[in-house]
C-alpha cells in the first residue's frame, strides 16, 4: 500500500526527467549519425555536414562544391591558390569588399591563419564565412553558408559544428609543405 502513494509522484518525476533530457538533445539535423564528410580531391579541403544538404554539380575546375537544403539553407566549400599573395588582413579585406551592398557584418573573429565574418544578407538571410590561408599562405580555403533568418535556431548550431570541422588537407594539387 505504501508504494502506491508514490505512484503519482514517481510518474511526475519521470515526466520531468524526460522533459529535461529532451530539452538538451540536439535537433534531429545535428544528430551525429546524420552527418557526412565532404573531401575535395584536388585541394584536400574537408568539412562535415548534415545529410539535409544535397551536393550540387561539381564545377569543371574541381575546386569545391555547393550544397543546398530543401528549407533554403546553403553552403559552399572551395579552395584556390593564393595567386595574389594575400596575407591574412589583405585576404579579409578582399573578401569583405566583395560582399553584396546589402550585407551587414555583425561578427568578426580571427586567428593566425583564419578569419570569420558573419551577419545579415538583406533582411531575410544570415550568412557565415570562415576563410583559411593554408600551406604556408599558398592556398585560400573557404566555407561560406547562408540560411533564412527564420531558421536561425536550427542552423546556428549546425553551422558552428560545420565550422569546427572545416580544415585544410592534402589533395593531388596541394603545394608541398614548407
Amino acid at each position: 500500500m505504501r508504494n502506491a502513494q508514490f505512484g503519482p509522484a514517481a510518474l511526475a518525476l519521470a515526466i520531468l526527467t524526460i522533459t529535461a533530457v529532451t530539452q538538451v538533445l540536439p535537433p534531429p539535423a545535428a544528430a551525429a549519425d546524420d552527418w557526412r564528410t565532404y573531401h575535395n580531391d584536388r585541394y584536400g579541403t574537408t568539412i562535415d555536414y548534415p545529410s539535409v544538404f544535397k551536393p550540387g554539380t561539381p564545377p569543371e575546375s574541381d575546386d569545391g562544391l555547393a550544397f543546398t537544403s530543401a528549407d533554403g539553407a546553403e553552403f559552399s566549400v572551395f579552395a584556390s591558390y593564393n595567386a595574389l599573395g594575400f596575407d591574412l588582413a589583405e585576404f579579409q579585406d578582399f573578401i569583405v569588399k566583395d560582399l553584396a551592398s546589402d550585407t551587414v557584418i555583425t561578427y568578426r573573429a580571427h586567428g593566425g591563419d583564419w578569419f570569420v565574418i558573419s551577419g545579415m544578407k538583406g533582411s531575410d538571410r544570415i550568412f557565415y564565412e570562415r576563410h583559411l590561408l593554408s600551406h604556408g599562405k599558398e592556398m585560400t580555403e573557404s566555407f561560406v553558408a547562408s540560411y533564412p533568418t527564420g531558421l536561425k535556431q536550427k542552423y546556428d548550431p549546425i553551422v558552428a559544428r560545420m565550422s569546427k570541422s572545416f580544415r585544410a588537407g592534402r589533395g593531388f594539387q596541394t603545394p608541398e609543405k614548407r
